[in-house]
């Protein structure tokens, strides 16, 4: 198998080398860090928080592409949904788990392959056990997504 696997990577240029030893690092990683195989395809990333509000960005690679050449809106939703997630986390550093309960996205623009998106997390409510996320997307700061959705938060790692 390894021989079949280096034949297929011959050739290929230096920045898809890095990117696909980049995914196999990953891939060993979800052991530990069960999105972390998701995350690297996305190239996901925490910024920071300003003003209450958390903030990500996520590059649409080709790999992310529909058969029209624009993100795929599943994976736009995996982006969504990794945000919002991450962002419990941060505001509850107690919670073990984050379970998405519902999550609705509303596509206004098309994002486009080559392009970061930012996203933009502010919390509607928060209760023990609840939490509810409003975001807002952007490519090139124009709103191309909006999303709301609730979290259970699960203090214990219990199934």
């Amino acid at each position: 198998m390894i021989d079949e696997i280096i034949n297929e990577l011959n050739g290929l240029p230096q920045e898809e080398l890095q990117s696909i030893y980049n995914l196999i690092v990953a891939k060993k990683l979800t052991y530990q860090k069960p999105l972390a195989f998701v995350q690297e395809l996305m190239k996901f990333l925490f910024v920071g928080v300003r003003d209450g509000k958390y903030y990500y960005q996520m590059h649409v690679g080709e790999e992310l592409a529909n058969r029209y050449g624009i993100l795929h809106g599943g994976l736009m939703t995996a982006f969504v949904d990794t945000a919002m997630a991450e962002t419990t986390f941060h505001v509850d550093p107690d919670v073990a788990r984050a379970l998405t309960l519902n999550i609705t996205v509303d596509f206004i623009k098309p994002a486009h392959v080559g392009k970061v998106l930012d996203a933009e997390v502010s919390t509607v409510q928060n209760s023990h056990s609840i939490i509810v996320f409003q975001v807002n997307i952007f490519e090139e700061n124009e709103l191309v997504a909006t999303a709301l959705a609730h979290f259970y938060k699960q203090y214990s790692k219990r199934s």
